[in-house]
């Protein structure tokens, strides 16, 4: 197995400990690495920082709440977690 198949192996586990036990430690580590790939990624589309940064903790916060949804057979971690990102961002997008 590869080092990045098992950094994504790593990822399903937090995920699926934050489902089974609200595991905080496991959150933590879902944050520490993917927090700054969300606020990076809405930077290149043109965001402002401040507006990542919130955007980023939002799409989190979406990770910890629907974490009991994440089905590893149909997606990996990083998957699920831009797809809910990339949701939230087309919400920020379409007017109210």
């Amino acid at each position: 197995m590869t080092r990045r198949a098992d950094q994504q192996d790593v990822h399903d586990r937090w995920i699926e400990a934050v489902a089974l036990r609200r595991d905080r430690e496991a959150f933590a580590g879902l944050f520490e690495h993917f927090a700054p790939r969300l606020k990076a990624w809405l930077i290149k589309s043109g965001a402002a920082g401040a507006v990542a940064e919130d955007f980023a903790q939002d799409v989190m916060l979406t990770v910890w709440r629907k974490a009991d949804l994440f089905d590893a057979r149909k997606a990996g971690a990083a998957s699920w977690i831009f797809v809910i990102a990339r949701n939230r961002r087309l919400d920020m997008l379409v007017p109210d």
